[in-house]
């Protein structure tokens, strides 16, 4: 008989953040080893599930929280009111503790611990951010005894891009509940080995209870085709970013990369189209049109999760790229990348990310500090796609699939099932 475990995660499918992305195939896993997954999130009201998503989720039961105000979800129409409410809910997230999602979990706290109480879990594994999902579930376990796993999909008050905009005292409140999650939780799982390092010297009592698991990539199976609504010039080195570049993952470094190129050669740059999932915003913006490249990056319309690789399929390179400061993350859509064998060009601090394209020979990684280096490497990738029509491989090897197949869903969600396993065969 599987062992139940509940996966408290405020975004999952339908509503296709990042942050559904971890929690939606480690539960489309789960069962195969032995655990049967039921989920609380949160609903979204304006998107569905596709045909894929219901057939993964079929046997999945997923308790869904009512919200009355949604502001995680991009609104068409007029753009000032866009701008306006994000600033709204940006400066309430500056200056609120923990986040704007905790007082909708404090109102629906005993639908949520009636549901637990019925599904009567062996265990609970939270997700964060919302960093709100760690702090009620972890309160949960504690009042039922539960056993609980929590994950840090990124760092919390440690990361500085992020963090350092906050406002005392929720600063103050935040540091208290992040001590809380991990002084309580029974495990604590981060995507980077440098985000344990950096947690586990903050918070020595971790030591022993703590560890990675990755991002992970999944193998969903798609007869239909893809309709781009863009029109791509074979002839151009399209590069697609798989996306948005936003505060935490700007397009500064690749902005720095293309003023170098421009004043290797700037007839290349006439060759180059970078497409992400939305137009360039605020310093990004200012900074491409100060350099006169505004026109160099182009949008293509969000694609559910099983269509990600025929999208990337139309591009002849994957970019992969964050803030020049966050040396603690993976980017998650390395992951995606790697499945689909397409060569990565790769702008990010953190060695490793270095140390896993050079291992799967995926393709090419620069630190921020190297624009220059960037810039000969892209030149030559243009010229190649000039001359050859495409590009075989960017990086010093051929891929190695083996080393690929490593963070394949199966193998991550393995790592996390032995940690619930010993959780349960120490309790």
């Amino acid at each position: 008989m599987n062992k139940t475990v509940i996966i408290f995660a405020a975004y999952f499918p339908p509503r296709r953040r990042v942050g559904s992305i971890r929690p939606f195939r480690f539960a489309t896993k789960l069962k195969e080893l032995g655990w049967q997954p039921h989920v609380i999130t949160i609903k979204d009201e304006k998107n569905t599930l596709t045909e894929s998503e219901k057939e993964a989720l079929k046997d999945i039961p997923v308790f869904e929280i009512q919200s009355p105000i949604d502001n995680t979800q991009p609104k068409k129409g007029n753009k000032t009111a866009n701008s306006n409410s994000k600033g709204i809910t940006s400066f309430i997230d500056n200056i609120f503790p923990i986040d704007t999602w905790l007082p909708l979990y404090w109102k629906k706290w005993n639908e949520i611990e009636s549901y637990i109480k019925s599904v009567n879990p062996d265990l609970i594994w939270s997700t964060s951010d919302p960093w709100s999902t760690n702090y009620v579930a972890g309160k949960m376990a504690k009042k039922l005894h539960i056993p609980w796993v929590a994950d840090f999909r990124d760092p919390w008050t440690l990361c500085a891009v992020r963090y350092d905009k906050r406002k005392w005292p929720a600063t103050y409140i935040d540091r208290k509940i992040e001590n809380f999650v991990l002084k309580n939780a029974d495990h604590v799982t981060f995507t980077a080995e440098s985000t344990l390092k950096n947690y586990e010297s903050e918070y020595p009592h971790i030591k022993g209870k703590a560890s990675v698991v990755t991002n992970s990539f999944i193998e969903v199976g798609s007869n239909e085709e893809v309709s781009l609504d863009i029109s791509l010039d074979e002839e151009d080195l399209n590069i697609l970013f798989l996306g948005k570049f936003r505060e935490l993952s700007n397009a500064d470094l690749i902005l720095q990369v293309l003023r170098h190129l421009k004043d290797l050669n700037s007839e290349l740059l006439e060759k180059i189209r970078i497409y992400s999932l939305a137009e360039l915003q605020g310093k990004d913006s200012d900074f491409a049109r100060e350099l006169d490249l505004i026109d160099t990056f182009k949008t293509v319309e969000p694609v559910p999760f099983e269509k990600v690789q025929q999208l990337i399929s139309y591009f002849d390179l994957m970019l992969l790229s964050t803030h020049s400061e966050r040396d603690d993350i993976i980017p998650a859509k390395l992951f995606d990348y790697l499945n689909s064998g397409k060569p990565v060009f790769s702008l990010a601090p953190n060695p490793e990310v270095g140390f896993i394209i050079e291992k799967t020979g995926i393709g090419k990684h620069f630190l921020p500090n190297e624009h220059k280096q960037a810039a000969e490497f892209l030149s030559t990738l243009v010229l190649t796609k000039i001359s050859d029509g495409n590009l075989v491989n960017s990086g010093e090897k051929q891929l190695d699939r083996a080393e690929v197949n490593k963070f394949e869903i199966s193998s991550t969600t393995a790592a996390l099932v032995q940690i619930f396993n010993s959780i349960l065969d120490n309790g």
